[in-house]
């Protein structure tokens, strides 16, 4: 097998809930240079604690994107 670029080149849309226990990873955009970070406040399960919030974030995210 050859070798693996570890960083991902892609759009990307991480959404985070600002009182998930797990916290925000700081070098995140060292491997994902392209992501945007949205912070919902919610916690860990953002699609059943905000799920009207987390589609739009989606949706929005996709429109910029022009992905719809």
């Amino acid at each position: 097998m050859g070798e693996v670029d570890p960083i991902i080149r892609q759009p990307a849309l991480m959404i985070y809930g600002e009182r998930d226990v797990i916290p925000q990873a700081e070098n995140l955009a060292d491997f994902v240079p392209n992501v945007e970070v949205i912070s919902l406040d919610c916690g860990h399960w953002i699609q059943e604690e905000m799920p009207e919030e987390t589609n739009l974030a989606i949706l929005g995210w996709l429109a910029r994107q022009n992905a719809i």
